[in-house]
């Protein structure tokens, strides 16, 4: 881990105990079960990702995006989310698949953010992460999720907790149509 401090960082506590704080409530709130183990590494700046969690279950967080209350609320939601997706594989998914789990994760982080951190007893507006959710590299992804949920007529909320629960073999099935309206939206982008 060149660069880095991971398991004897000194934010590393506070971590924990802030993910600690949150699974509960994300367990709940998904209805399915947490596979993170309690560990957080803490990663330096130059790590690729704002957090990461491992097939093994452990999350890694970078230590600019602890420092940032913004950030490490939205991070630590979305690893959280990883720990309990049903799909979430713990080897080298195809990038698309990958694609498809990021994407879903992030609009489900939007979408429970205000009751996982009311729950845990964090307030913060929701209008302090527009931004970052506007920037979101994911956002082609959930672009052309949302318009096949809206094509199905679906609730939102259940949308994605039923790609969130279902297995890698039974999402890919759900996300046929959504792979179809992505290339839709890149052709028309071309245009």
């Amino acid at each position: 881990m060149s660069g880095e401090r991971g398991l004897d960082h000194p934010l590393r506590p506070a971590a924990e105990a802030d993910l600690d704080r949150l699974i509960p409530h994300i367990e709940r709130l998904s209805g399915l079960w947490s596979h993170w183990r309690g560990v957080v590494l803490v990663r330096d700046v130059a790590y690729p990702f704002s957090g990461q969690k491992h097939g093994w279950c452990g999350i890694s967080l970078r230590e600019d995006v602890l420092l940032d209350a913004t950030l490490r609320w939205r991070t630590m939601i979305h690893e959280g989310l990883h720990s309990v997706s049903g799909a979430f594989s713990p080897g080298r998914p195809d990038p698309m698949s990958r694609r498809w789990e990021e994407a879903i994760v992030e609009q489900m982080q939007r979408l429970l953010r205000q009751r996982v951190l009311r729950a845990a007893g964090v307030e913060m507006d929701d209008e302090v992460f527009l931004s970052a959710d506007n920037e979101h590299g994911y956002n082609l992804f959930i672009r052309a999720l949302e318009a096949h949920r809206r094509r199905q007529g679906a609730e939102i909320e259940a949308f994605y907790l039923g790609l969130l629960r279902a297995d890698a073999a039974g999402r890919a099935g759900m996300l046929v149509a959504a792979t179809r309206a992505l290339r839709v939206q890149r052709w028309q982008e071309l245009l």
